[in-house]
Protein backbone atom coordinates (compact mmCIF):
# COMPACT_ATOMS: atom_id res chain seq x y z
CA UNK A 1 0.00 0.00 0.00
CA UNK A 2 2.59 2.12 0.46
CA UNK A 3 4.14 1.87 -2.78
CA UNK A 4 1.29 2.60 -4.16
CA UNK A 5 1.05 6.30 -2.65
CA UNK A 6 4.07 6.71 -4.18
CA UNK A 7 3.67 5.53 -7.31
CA UNK A 8 2.94 8.39 -9.12
CA UNK A 9 5.76 10.21 -7.31
CA UNK A 10 7.57 13.28 -8.64
CA UNK A 11 11.22 14.88 -7.81
CA UNK A 12 9.15 18.17 -7.20
CA UNK A 13 8.76 19.14 -3.82
CA UNK A 14 7.11 16.81 -0.60
CA UNK A 15 4.69 13.74 -2.49
CA UNK A 16 3.00 13.59 0.47
CA UNK A 17 2.38 14.49 4.56
CA UNK A 18 2.09 12.21 7.23
CA UNK A 19 0.12 13.84 11.01
CA UNK A 20 -0.31 10.71 13.93
CA UNK A 21 -2.25 11.68 16.42
CA UNK A 22 -3.71 9.71 19.43
CA UNK A 23 -7.48 10.38 21.17
CA UNK A 24 -7.74 9.48 25.00
CA UNK A 25 -10.88 10.24 25.94
CA UNK A 26 -11.32 13.95 24.95
CA UNK A 27 -7.42 14.86 25.04
CA UNK A 28 -5.37 14.18 22.03
CA UNK A 29 -1.43 13.96 21.60
CA UNK A 30 0.89 14.05 19.23
CA UNK A 31 2.84 11.13 18.47
CA UNK A 32 5.21 12.37 15.78
CA UNK A 33 6.10 15.32 18.19
CA UNK A 34 9.43 14.26 20.42
CA UNK A 35 8.27 13.69 24.29
CA UNK A 36 8.32 16.08 26.88
CA UNK A 37 8.90 15.87 30.87
CA UNK A 38 6.52 17.03 33.53
CA UNK A 39 9.05 16.60 35.98
CA UNK A 40 7.46 12.71 36.80
CA UNK A 41 7.25 11.36 33.60
CA UNK A 42 9.71 12.02 30.58
CA UNK A 43 8.26 10.30 28.08
CA UNK A 44 5.03 12.78 27.69
CA UNK A 45 3.37 12.94 24.17
CA UNK A 46 2.07 16.90 23.50
CA UNK A 47 -1.24 17.59 23.97
CA UNK A 48 -2.97 19.01 21.54
CA UNK A 49 -6.20 20.78 20.80
CA UNK A 50 -8.99 20.22 18.44
CA UNK A 51 -9.34 23.58 16.51
CA UNK A 52 -12.98 24.18 14.43
CA UNK A 53 -11.96 24.87 10.93
CA UNK A 54 -14.08 27.42 8.79
CA UNK A 55 -15.96 24.38 6.51
CA UNK A 56 -16.66 22.48 10.02
CA UNK A 57 -14.12 20.55 10.36
CA UNK A 58 -11.48 20.13 13.15
CA UNK A 59 -7.50 19.99 12.91
CA UNK A 60 -5.06 19.00 15.19
CA UNK A 61 -3.97 22.23 16.18
CA UNK A 62 -0.28 22.51 16.08
CA UNK A 63 0.34 19.10 15.19
CA UNK A 64 3.71 17.81 13.60
CA UNK A 65 3.93 16.89 9.72
CA UNK A 66 6.76 14.73 8.70
CA UNK A 67 7.16 14.32 5.08
CA UNK A 68 8.62 11.25 4.01
CA UNK A 69 9.92 10.95 0.12
CA UNK A 70 10.10 6.98 0.55
CA UNK A 71 7.38 3.95 0.92
CA UNK A 72 9.97 2.83 3.55
CA UNK A 73 10.60 6.17 5.75
CA UNK A 74 6.45 6.22 5.23
CA UNK A 75 6.39 2.90 6.50
CA UNK A 76 8.98 3.49 9.58
CA UNK A 77 7.23 6.94 10.67
CA UNK A 78 3.84 4.96 11.02
CA UNK A 79 5.68 1.87 13.21
CA UNK A 80 7.28 4.50 15.33
CA UNK A 81 3.98 6.52 16.13
CA UNK A 82 2.45 3.21 16.61
CA UNK A 83 4.87 2.28 19.28
CA UNK A 84 4.24 5.36 21.36
CA UNK A 85 0.43 4.58 21.67
CA UNK A 86 -1.06 3.88 25.13
CA UNK A 87 -1.45 0.34 26.22
CA UNK A 88 -2.09 -1.58 29.12
CA UNK A 89 -3.09 -5.42 30.10
CA UNK A 90 -6.98 -6.77 30.52
CA UNK A 91 -8.62 -8.87 31.05
CA UNK A 92 -9.48 -10.19 27.38
CA UNK A 93 -6.31 -8.94 26.05
CA UNK A 94 -2.62 -8.55 27.26
CA UNK A 95 -1.61 -5.55 25.09
CA UNK A 96 -4.85 -3.59 24.71
CA UNK A 97 -5.52 -0.56 23.20
CA UNK A 98 -6.50 2.17 25.75
CA UNK A 99 -6.63 4.95 22.95
CA UNK A 100 -7.72 5.63 19.34
CA UNK A 101 -4.80 6.66 16.82
CA UNK A 102 -5.19 8.59 13.66
CA UNK A 103 -2.95 8.66 10.56
CA UNK A 104 -3.70 11.78 8.37
CA UNK A 105 -1.68 11.36 4.60
CA UNK A 106 -2.27 14.15 2.66
CA UNK A 107 -1.50 13.67 -1.17
CA UNK A 108 -0.49 17.47 -1.62
CA UNK A 109 -0.74 17.51 -5.41
CA UNK A 110 -4.17 15.79 -6.01
CA UNK A 111 -5.15 17.39 -2.56
CA UNK A 112 -6.66 14.07 -1.28
CA UNK A 113 -6.28 12.85 1.93
CA UNK A 114 -6.23 9.06 3.48
CA UNK A 115 -7.46 8.85 7.54
CA UNK A 116 -6.26 5.74 8.64
CA UNK A 117 -8.26 5.32 12.46
CA UNK A 118 -7.42 2.01 14.32
CA UNK A 119 -10.09 1.87 17.17
CA UNK A 120 -9.85 0.75 20.72
CA UNK A 121 -12.30 -2.23 21.40
CA UNK A 122 -14.90 -2.20 23.13
CA UNK A 123 -15.36 -3.57 26.18
CA UNK A 124 -18.33 -4.93 28.19
CA UNK A 125 -18.49 -4.39 31.93
CA UNK A 126 -17.64 -8.02 32.62
CA UNK A 127 -14.37 -7.56 31.26
CA UNK A 128 -13.78 -4.52 33.18
CA UNK A 129 -14.73 -4.80 36.59
CA UNK A 130 -11.56 -5.39 38.28
CA UNK A 131 -10.27 -2.44 36.68
CA UNK A 132 -9.15 0.33 38.49
CA UNK A 133 -11.37 3.40 38.44
CA UNK A 134 -8.76 5.00 35.86
CA UNK A 135 -9.31 1.86 33.81
CA UNK A 136 -12.94 1.43 33.94
CA UNK A 137 -13.41 5.40 33.02
CA UNK A 138 -10.97 5.14 30.42
CA UNK A 139 -13.44 1.95 29.33
CA UNK A 140 -16.28 4.07 29.07
CA UNK A 141 -15.24 6.83 26.96
CA UNK A 142 -13.83 4.62 24.57
CA UNK A 143 -17.27 3.19 24.36
CA UNK A 144 -18.94 6.21 24.08
CA UNK A 145 -16.79 7.76 21.41
CA UNK A 146 -17.65 4.50 19.34
CA UNK A 147 -21.14 4.95 20.09
CA UNK A 148 -20.51 8.53 18.70
CA UNK A 149 -18.88 7.12 15.26
CA UNK A 150 -21.67 4.54 14.80
CA UNK A 151 -24.57 6.83 15.53
CA UNK A 152 -22.72 9.52 12.53
CA UNK A 153 -22.63 6.74 10.52
CA UNK A 154 -26.19 5.65 11.00
CA UNK A 155 -26.85 8.84 10.04
CA UNK A 156 -24.82 8.93 6.81
CA UNK A 157 -26.45 5.66 5.66
CA UNK A 158 -30.37 6.77 6.55
CA UNK A 159 -30.20 10.70 5.81
CA UNK A 160 -27.22 10.83 3.57
CA UNK A 161 -25.67 13.70 5.99
CA UNK A 162 -24.22 14.08 9.35
CA UNK A 163 -25.91 16.96 11.33
CA UNK A 164 -23.02 18.63 13.45
CA UNK A 165 -24.32 17.62 16.77
CA UNK A 166 -23.64 13.99 16.02
CA UNK A 167 -19.85 14.25 15.15
CA UNK A 168 -19.33 17.24 17.61
CA UNK A 169 -20.21 14.35 20.17
CA UNK A 170 -16.54 12.78 20.44
CA UNK A 171 -13.17 13.59 19.54
CA UNK A 172 -12.95 10.77 17.46
CA UNK A 173 -16.01 11.99 15.53
CA UNK A 174 -14.48 15.51 15.33
CA UNK A 175 -11.26 14.53 14.01
CA UNK A 176 -13.51 12.43 11.54
CA UNK A 177 -15.58 15.53 10.47
CA UNK A 178 -14.13 16.70 7.04
CA UNK A 179 -15.47 12.72 6.05
CA UNK A 180 -18.81 13.28 7.50
CA UNK A 181 -19.25 16.43 5.98
CA UNK A 182 -17.84 15.74 2.37
CA UNK A 183 -20.03 12.35 2.41
CA UNK A 184 -20.73 12.60 -1.20
CA UNK A 185 -17.23 12.30 -2.17
CA UNK A 186 -15.88 10.64 0.67
CA UNK A 187 -15.42 6.50 0.77
CA UNK A 188 -15.53 4.38 4.13
CA UNK A 189 -13.80 0.86 4.22
CA UNK A 190 -13.99 -1.43 8.36
CA UNK A 191 -11.44 -3.77 8.94
CA UNK A 192 -12.12 -6.19 12.03
CA UNK A 193 -10.22 -8.28 13.44
CA UNK A 194 -11.20 -11.09 15.46
CA UNK A 195 -10.33 -14.19 17.30
CA UNK A 196 -11.02 -17.85 15.71
CA UNK A 197 -10.43 -19.31 19.51
CA UNK A 198 -13.60 -20.84 20.70
CA UNK A 199 -12.91 -19.13 24.23
CA UNK A 200 -13.18 -15.16 22.45
CA UNK A 201 -16.61 -16.08 20.50
CA UNK A 202 -18.12 -13.36 22.19
CA UNK A 203 -15.70 -11.01 21.85
CA UNK A 204 -15.84 -11.92 17.84
CA UNK A 205 -19.41 -11.46 17.76
CA UNK A 206 -19.40 -8.24 19.29
CA UNK A 207 -16.55 -7.27 17.11
CA UNK A 208 -18.47 -8.42 13.82
CA UNK A 209 -21.50 -6.51 14.89
CA UNK A 210 -19.26 -3.04 15.53
CA UNK A 211 -18.03 -3.66 12.30
CA UNK A 212 -21.50 -3.99 10.93
CA UNK A 213 -22.53 -1.02 12.40
CA UNK A 214 -19.57 0.89 10.88
CA UNK A 215 -19.78 -0.61 7.96
CA UNK A 216 -23.79 0.79 7.21
CA UNK A 217 -25.12 -2.51 8.37
CA UNK A 218 -25.96 -2.35 11.56
CA UNK A 219 -29.81 -2.89 10.94
CA UNK A 220 -28.50 -6.58 9.50
CA UNK A 221 -30.27 -9.88 9.74
CA UNK A 222 -28.43 -12.62 12.32
CA UNK A 223 -29.25 -15.79 11.68
CA UNK A 224 -27.55 -18.06 14.20
CA UNK A 225 -26.15 -21.59 13.24
CA UNK A 226 -25.13 -24.65 15.33
CA UNK A 227 -21.59 -25.58 14.82
CA UNK A 228 -23.08 -29.36 14.80
CA UNK A 229 -24.74 -28.31 11.53
CA UNK A 230 -21.47 -27.95 9.96
CA UNK A 231 -20.12 -30.85 10.69
CA UNK A 232 -19.87 -33.65 8.48
CA UNK A 233 -22.56 -35.83 9.69
CA UNK A 234 -21.94 -39.92 10.71
CA UNK A 235 -23.43 -42.98 9.33
CA UNK A 236 -25.75 -43.74 12.16
CA UNK A 237 -25.72 -47.82 12.38
CA UNK A 238 -28.77 -49.68 13.74
CA UNK A 239 -28.28 -51.89 16.41
CA UNK A 240 -29.24 -55.21 15.65
CA UNK A 241 -31.85 -55.87 18.13
CA UNK A 242 -33.68 -53.19 15.63
CA UNK A 243 -32.75 -55.12 12.48
CA UNK A 244 -36.49 -55.86 10.46
CA UNK A 245 -36.71 -59.87 9.30
CA UNK A 246 -35.48 -58.25 5.95
CA UNK A 247 -32.60 -56.93 7.38
CA UNK A 248 -31.50 -60.50 9.59
CA UNK A 249 -31.80 -61.77 6.61
CA UNK A 250 -29.36 -59.74 4.53
CA UNK A 251 -26.80 -59.63 6.86
CA UNK A 252 -26.75 -63.81 7.46
CA UNK A 253 -26.31 -63.93 3.94
CA UNK A 254 -23.71 -61.45 3.53
CA UNK A 255 -22.26 -62.21 7.03
CA UNK A 256 -18.05 -64.14 6.70
CA UNK A 257 -18.45 -64.45 2.48
CA UNK A 258 -22.09 -65.83 3.09
CA UNK A 259 -20.75 -68.88 4.84
CA UNK A 260 -23.89 -68.96 7.31
CA UNK A 261 -26.33 -68.42 4.09
CA UNK A 262 -28.07 -72.29 4.67
CA UNK A 263 -29.72 -70.43 8.30
CA UNK A 264 -32.12 -68.47 6.31
CA UNK A 265 -33.78 -72.20 5.49
CA UNK A 266 -33.95 -72.57 9.45
CA UNK A 267 -35.40 -69.67 10.73
CA UNK A 268 -38.82 -68.54 10.03
CA UNK A 269 -39.92 -65.63 7.64
CA UNK A 270 -40.90 -63.48 11.05
CA UNK A 271 -37.51 -63.72 12.56
CA UNK A 272 -36.44 -60.83 13.93
CA UNK A 273 -33.34 -58.70 15.53
CA UNK A 274 -34.53 -58.85 18.72
CA UNK A 275 -34.71 -62.64 18.01
CA UNK A 276 -31.22 -62.57 16.65
CA UNK A 277 -29.02 -61.41 19.37
CA UNK A 278 -31.62 -63.54 21.89
CA UNK A 279 -29.28 -66.60 19.97
CA UNK A 280 -27.57 -68.51 22.42
CA UNK A 281 -24.44 -70.24 21.97
CA UNK A 282 -25.86 -73.70 21.67
CA UNK A 283 -28.90 -72.45 19.52
CA UNK A 284 -26.26 -71.35 17.09
CA UNK A 285 -24.96 -74.56 16.71
CA UNK A 286 -28.51 -76.22 16.17
CA UNK A 287 -28.74 -73.67 13.30
CA UNK A 288 -25.97 -74.68 11.87
CA UNK A 289 -26.88 -78.15 11.68
CA UNK A 290 -25.74 -79.07 14.94
CA UNK A 291 -22.15 -77.82 14.42
CA UNK A 292 -20.78 -76.64 17.71
CA UNK A 293 -17.69 -75.19 16.12
CA UNK A 294 -19.62 -73.75 13.49
CA UNK A 295 -21.82 -72.63 15.79
CA UNK A 296 -19.16 -70.81 18.19
CA UNK A 297 -17.73 -69.08 14.87
CA UNK A 298 -21.61 -67.81 14.07
CA UNK A 299 -22.25 -66.41 18.02
CA UNK A 300 -19.01 -64.74 18.41
CA UNK A 301 -19.44 -63.03 14.35
CA UNK A 302 -23.22 -62.01 15.81
CA UNK A 303 -21.44 -60.39 19.15
CA UNK A 304 -19.08 -58.74 17.05
CA UNK A 305 -21.09 -56.95 14.75
CA UNK A 306 -23.17 -56.21 18.38
CA UNK A 307 -19.71 -54.67 19.80
CA UNK A 308 -18.98 -52.36 16.34
CA UNK A 309 -22.12 -50.99 16.43
CA UNK A 310 -21.78 -50.03 20.13
CA UNK A 311 -18.12 -48.47 19.79
CA UNK A 312 -19.43 -46.62 16.32
CA UNK A 313 -22.60 -44.77 18.76
CA UNK A 314 -19.35 -43.84 21.34
CA UNK A 315 -17.59 -42.43 19.19
CA UNK A 316 -20.35 -40.45 17.34
CA UNK A 317 -20.91 -38.75 20.84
Amino acid sequence: ASHDLFADACGEGPWLSVQFIELRGNRTFDLLAPSVSDGRDHNLRPELRLREQGDGSYGAEGAVDLFPTTPEELCEIMEMAQSRRATSATDANSVSSRSHAVCRIRLRHSKGQLMLVDCAGTERKKDSMYHTKERQQEGAEINASLHALKECIRALTTQQRVPSHAYRASSLTKVLADAFIRADTARLAVVCTASPCATDTEHTISTLRMGSALGGRGDGHEQKQLLSDLMPKKEWLAHPKQWTPEQVCEWLANASGGQFVDMLEKIPSNFTGQMLVRLSESRCAQLCGDNARRGRSFYTLLHQEISRVQSSRKQGF
